[in-house]
């Protein structure tokens, strides 16, 4: 029933607000000065169901936390609504949620945080779903009673406003947020299972956990808070300055986060790692702490990743650590030598990169521009020389002609794996007639060379220099201007490959030569096929003949 009635919450909602976040045009720089930051946040210290433990804290954070978001000095938000009494079940929170979204307009920053427990569902394909607790939420049935943690998700993507954050302070082990003297039991129970929750996240959208599926949030007396909410607050308060990274004189959603998960990570000993779901594009439009409006403007760039492809790469600027992902990083603008490198040391990219005043910069475009780009499009002069036989010719043919290529870099942080691609090339070339070597036949007329080839490549990108290695397969056409004997229009398939050296002025461009070799057999290449040889089965003998091609090529990554 619980199930049902989230439904019909959830489904108005999402009809009235789907379709609001295409691919328009980003907002104005000081759009974060615009439109009122509105906070909803939930505190559940008791359950219904003995399963459920009761927490002394979850009711404690959702109104010291919210006290701080609607202070003056700290956040100002222009509206703060605290849930921790009253009517706490399933439905009775998604009511509150439902009135609370139809305040919001398309300008407001839209920020909800719910503190309590979490469980998990294993149905019997082995695979989990996660909720969170309400009161009267039943430990052996959350499919029923529980709200489901894709909905809450699912709710956010749809309210009007255009800026939106989410923050769960709530674990998912299936044993619910734990006391941190219960921090060592809980780590031998961690679980390794994929996110059985969705990490799709919208532009101006962020998703904060206090922990890691799988693993234990965790409650700390002295603290009086939850581990990761305690931090949270002291980013919004006591320790502004430290968290803000970039001395705006706001701290921003990215910047609590990170303060709040390095301090969560040292005071539980990486038993409980906070995980976050955000894409920083543009200026920082989702701000937690300071006034927006005196925002200061600075100099600095912002380098930062929240996406799992990065996690764990340590990034370094001419040499120094600046921290290791996920988070975000302070760098001075200007032209640097930056690497990647993973937790064992290894450099996964390296390369020159410039870095513009108050640009931000997202961690997968940059290592895709030190390689050249995701996708590379290459054009260029080809000259080609085919087998004098092909043509029944004393001379080697010769064409000129042009190079098309398109290229595709595999994505990943394995170094060896993110040196590889596949490429797919095409060459036109142009014979001119050439006189035969055979008594009786007439010169070979004009004929135009159609070469279609694909094949996976190995590229090593160094900073000024590139080189590249691709086994080649390919379907050739000669087209002949007149198809008569023995100059027939001829289609024959190749094997070879394309070794490539080149110079890299900037990292999205190079300008190659480019050496192609390929093998054909063919009856034709073969003097003694002219003449009709033989074999002692009767065969006519063919003979591997090799063909070469050189190209000038310039090659532009995006």
């Amino acid at each position: 029933m619980i199930r049902l009635l989230l439904l019909i919450l959830l489904l108005p909602c999402s009809a009235a607000a789907q379709g609001s976040f295409g691919g328009g045009p980003s907002e104005p720089a000081d759009t974060d000065a615009k439109g009122a930051r509105r906070a909803f946040l939930i505190g559940v210290n008791d359950y219904a169901d003995a399963g459920f433990a009761p927490l002394r804290f979850a009711r404690h954070d959702a109104e010291e936390l919210g006290s701080v978001l609607e202070d003056p000095r700290y956040g100002g938000f222009a509206s703060v609504e605290v849930l921790t009494s009253g009517d706490l079940s399933a439905l009775g929170i998604m009511k509150a949620l439902d009135a609370w979204q139809k305040t919001l307009a398309p300008e407001d920053f839209a920020f909800l945080y719910f503190s309590g427990h979490g469980t998990r569902q294993v149905d019997e394909g082995k695979r989990s779903r996660v909720f969170l607790a309400a009161a009267d939420t039943r430990r052996d049935d959350p499919l029923q009673t529980a709200l489901p943690l894709q909905s809450i998700q699912e709710f956010l993507e749809t309210l009007p406003a255009g800026r939106r954050a989410l923050v769960i302070d709530a674990c998912f082990t299936g044993d619910g947020k734990v006391d941190s003297g219960d921090a060592d039991r809980a780590s031998k129970a961690v679980l390794d299972e994929e996110l059985p929750f969705s990490e799709r996240h919208r532009e101006k959208e962020a998703q904060l956990f206090a922990t890691t599926f799988g693993r234990p949030a965790l409650e700390q007396e002295e603290l009086e808070h939850g581990v990761y909410t305690a931090h949270l607050i002291h980013a919004l308060t006591e320790r502004f300055d430290d968290a803000d990274l970039n001395g705006d004189l706001v701290v921003s959603v990215a910047e609590a986060h990170d303060y709040a998960r390095d301090r969560t990570l040292d005071g539980t000993r990486e038993v409980q790692i906070p995980m976050a779901f955000y894409k920083v594009v543009g200026r920082e439009v989702l701000i937690l702490s300071g006034d927006p409006g005196s925002r200061r403007r600075v100099e600095a760039a912002l380098v930062s990743a929240y996406d799992g492809p990065q996690q764990g790469l340590a990034f370094f600027v001419d040499g120094e650590e600046k921290g290791a992902f996920p988070r975000t990083v302070l760098v001075d603008p200007g032209p640097h030598i930056i690497e990647f490198r993973t937790k064992k040391g290894a450099v996964v990219d390296r390369g020159r990169f410039t870095f513009k005043k108050e640009g931000r910069y997202s961690v997968s475009t940059m290592r895709d521009h030190l390689n050249g780009g995701r996708h590379l499009l290459g054009v260029g002069y080809a000259h080609t020389w085919m087998p004098g036989a092909a043509f029944q010719s004393d001379e080697v043919p010769w064409a000129a002609g042009f190079r098309l290529s398109y290229g595709l870099r595999f994505p990943s942080r394995v170094p060896f794996v993110r040196r590889l691609g596949l490429v797919v090339d095409a060459v036109v070339g142009f014979f001119p007639s050439f006189d035969s070597s055979l008594d009786g036949v007439d010169a070979s007329p004009m004929t135009t060379l159609f070469d279609i080839g694909i094949g996976p490549v190995l590229r090593l990108d160094l900073p000024y220099l590139l080189l590249s290695l691709q086994p080649r397969f390919a379907l050739v056409n000669l087209f002949r201007e007149e198809a008569v004997q023995p100059y027939l229009n001829w289609t024959f398939g190749s094997i070879g490959g394309n070794f490539a050296f080149g110079v890299r002025p900037i990292n999205r461009l190079s300008i190659q030569v480019v050496y192609t070799a390929s093998l054909y057999d063919v009856p034709l290449q073969n003097p003694k096929a002219v003449d009709g040889d033989q074999d002692n089965d009767g065969d006519v003998d063919r003979a591997v003949e090799l063909s070469h091609r050189a190209a000038l090529v310039v090659e532009i990554g995006f």
